[in-house]
């Protein structure tokens, strides 16, 4: 049954009231009982004493008639019995006679052996008093025991007092007690309940949301504070409680829009709680190893970060659409009391294009790397190419058609002149090579390109052009381009070996197209070159891999895995951005995007055919003697006297003992020991205005620091293999400046 509040204080008012007169009267009748108590042993060891005396002339004499003298103490109302003892405790007279032959309490005995103070025992009869009768045989002499006086006290008295007080005392007490309870709980029940029950229905309000009403303050007192206080709490959690909705708002708002994806899982892995970025990644998924792209069964794919204790992880994860996501995975899991998993709680970072990134980064030190090894080879390729062409020019020059050599020199000057432009590739790929910028209109390299690959196509294959008409210009090198356009053919080509469609378009896009949306914000709009096939596609391992340098899934002796390079290297080169679309089976499409600009150039004019003749001396310094021998073979007939060194060192030699009659330094850039930079610096500090004419493999935007020494002072500079009309208009113009 339960019971109100109200009843509960009144019980237990009642309760503690009855307990406070119980321990009331029981504290009084005990206090007065003992008092009582107290009262007759000072009657009872007084009487015992006026006993021992009044029996010590009898014992001192004999004379057993020892009660006589007490016979005042023998008639008083309570004494029930009186006794005289020897000191060997023999009963000499007693009161009542027949009480002569009780003996004394065992207590007594004991306790008169060792001590000569009087002493009481409370028996359940009375109090039975014994003191000793001392003999002082003289006054100087100590008193000795001659006997004992005992005297019992009835504490019938007593008893029937104490009970008439306490039956007094239990009537006051209940009247009291009565009177207490209904006065007591009257007082509480206005005072206490009534205000508590108040606060009670208020608190109830607030628990079901309500905002209860202002309690009045009744009194000045601690219920009135309680009340006062209870108005300053419940508008305190209703402010809180908004605040905290307020905050819960920001919070969800927050979780919602943080670029991380959050999610919430269960023990089973099943998805229990994500925000928008992770709904946007992954749609509706129901269960996070669903999402692995390692297939896994249940919630296996979570128990290795908590087996192995890992947290932090990259993974391979499938998008909504079915697409790869590269993401950074941190899970933590949660367990109950038990330590038993109850849960996981983690985010994910999508990392896909900073990997797209990493990647193109990767791909671009293996080309600069290969760029490297490349300019080496073709300044030494150069090299011999100056030779085989400039002896070919020469023979050229000496012969004409009809005669037995005019040919093969002919055959020898053009296949060298192929060489000298295969040279000019490969320092493109190292981007050593100058490009001849210009501003070009795209479709029409295209419709180039497209002459030249008719003849190259197989019928099966349908070429298909759809080029838009006014499109704008771009800055480029029209012959690179070109070769973008056929490289990427060839491969549609090979990617098509039992026919299809090649399709090549061309656009103008803006920065909001997707694709070109990492490029420089500075570029404006782009041109959109797109190179489709219906071949046999490329998957995702491969894509990762298809612009290295060497890489190519083609039979040894078909592909040298350069093609692809050499057109990204081309698309870098200026400043543009090349990616790709294919699917296995599906075909494939490169789309290349290169910056507008409104610029145009105009043709120059020819000018008149120069005189390549002159005079004066030359110093050549170039450490490939046949590269020497061509400069006088093909210098001295023109006119010059030409010096020839073939180190550093030795063309500094020569230089400082004829620095007066040399007019012109011919000097190669790369030589061993000392090199071109060196060279030139000594060759200034022995002659400040010194006349050097720069020659290497490589171009002026080589590495081979030709722009530096440009700016310290040389006249200029001549790209190897050059022809004599090249080397010998470039002297000219630098002995007239």
């Amino acid at each position: 049954m339960r019971l109100s509040l109200k009843t509960k204080v009144a019980v237990f008012i009642t309760l503690i009231i009855v307990a406070i007169s119980i321990i009331s009267t029981f504290l009084f009748t005990t206090a007065h009982s003992r008092s009582k108590e107290k009262g007759r042993v000072v009657r009872g060891t007084a009487l015992s004493y006026a006993l021992s005396n009044a029996a010590e002339e009898g014992l001192i004499y004999e004379n057993l008639d020892l009660l006589k003298k007490a016979s005042y103490i023998i008639k008083a109302p309570d004494v029930t019995v009186a006794q005289v003892y020897s000191n060997i405790w023999e009963a000499l007279d007693s009161y009542p006679l027949d009480k002569l032959k009780e003996p004394p309490h065992p207590a007594a005995v004991a306790h008169f052996k060792n001590s000569s103070e009087p002493l009481y025992v409370k028996s359940r009869d009375g109090y039975d008093f014994y003191s000793p009768v001392f003999f002082r045989a003289s006054e100087d002499a100590a008193p000795a025991i001659i006997g004992f006086g005992r005297i019992i006290l009835s504490s019938a008295d007593i008893d029937k007092e104490i009970k008439e007080i306490i039956a007094m005392n239990i009537m006051a007490s209940a009247v009291i007690t009565l009177f207490a309870i209904i006065a007591i709980n009257m007082l509480i029940g206005r005072l206490v309940i009534k205000p508590v029950l108040s606060l009670h229905r208020a608190a109830a309000q607030f628990k079901d949301g309500i905002m209860p009403d202002i309690l009045p303050q009744l009194h000045i007192d601690e219920i009135g504070e309680l009340s006062l206080e209870f108005n300053r709490m419940s508008h305190a959690i209703k402010d809180r409680s908004d605040k905290l909705i307020e905050s819960e708002k920001r919070i969800k708002s927050l979780f919602d829009r943080v670029e991380h994806a959050i999610f919430g899982l269960d023990k089973d892995g099943n998805i229990i709680e994500v925000n928008d970025k992770f709904k946007e990644l992954f749609g509706s998924a129901k269960t996070f190893c669903s999402l692995m792209m390692s297939a896994k069964k249940g919630n296996e794919c979570l128990l290795r970060f908590v087996k192995g204790k890992v947290v932090h992880a990259e993974e391979n994860l499938m998008g909504k659409h079915g697409e790869e996501l590269t993401a950074l995975l941190s899970i933590y899991p949660e367990f109950d009391d038990k330590g038993n998993i109850d849960g996981f709680d983690g985010y994910l970072i999508d990392i896909t294009e900073k990997k797209r990134m990493e990647e193109r980064l990767i791909r671009a030190q293996k080309m600069e790397a290969v760029g490297t090894l490349a300019g080496g080879m073709a300044h030494d390729f150069n090299n011999l190419l100056t030779a085989i062409l400039g002896y070919a020019e020469i023979i050229l020059s000496m012969t004409k058609e009809g005669d037995p050599f005019h040919k093969p020199a002919t055959i020898i000057h053009d296949a060298a002149k192929r060489g000298a432009d295969f040279g000019k590739k490969i320092l493109l790929i190292s981007r050593k090579e100058k490009m001849e910028i210009k501003s070009i209109d795209i479709n029409d390299i295209v419709k180039n390109s497209l002459e030249l690959l008719q003849r190259s196509m197989p019928k099966n294959i349908e070429v298909i052009a759809n080029l838009k008409e006014g499109i704008p210009h771009t800055k480029a090198d029209a012959s690179q381009l070109q070769q973008v356009i056929i490289n990427l053919a060839v491969n549609a080509r090979d990617a098509m070996p039992d026919g299809g469609k090649l399709l090549i378009e061309t656009s103008s896009v803006g920065l909001e197209n997707g694709a070109a949306s990492n490029m420089r914000m500075d570029k404006g709009s782009f041109i959109k070159l797109s190179v489709s096939d219906t071949g046999t596609g490329i998957d995702r391992l491969t894509q990762r891999k298809i612009f290295d340098p060497f890489f190519t899934t083609k039979e040894v002796g078909k592909g040298t895995g350069l093609g692809l390079y050499i057109v990204h290297s081309i698309i870098s080169n200026h400043g543009g951005y090349i990616n790709l679309y294919s699917e296995p089976l599906k075909g494939t499409q490169f789309n290349i995007y290169l910056p507008v600009t409104k610029d145009t150039d105009t043709e120059e004019e020819p000018g008149d055919t120069q005189d390549i003749r002159g005079s004066g001396m030359l110093l050549v310094i170039d450490d490939e003697a046949d590269v020497r021998e061509l400069c006088r073979d093909m210098l001295e007939p023109l006119g010059y006297t030409v010096l020839l060194a073939e180190s550093g060192h030795a063309g500094i030699n020569i230089f400082r003992q004829m620095q007066d009659k040399i007019s012109l330094v011919i000097m190669d850039m790369i030589m061993p020991k000392m090199g071109g930079a060196e060279v030139f610096q000594a060759l200034k500090t022995i002659k400040a205005d010194v006349k050097v004419l720069l020659c290497s493999g490589y171009s002026q935007n080589g590495f081979a620091g030709i722009d530096k020494l440009l700016k310290r002072g040389a006249i200029a500079s001549i790209q190897k293999p050059f022809s004599r009309h090249a080397i010998a208009s470039a002297i000219k113009k630098a002995l007239s400046e």
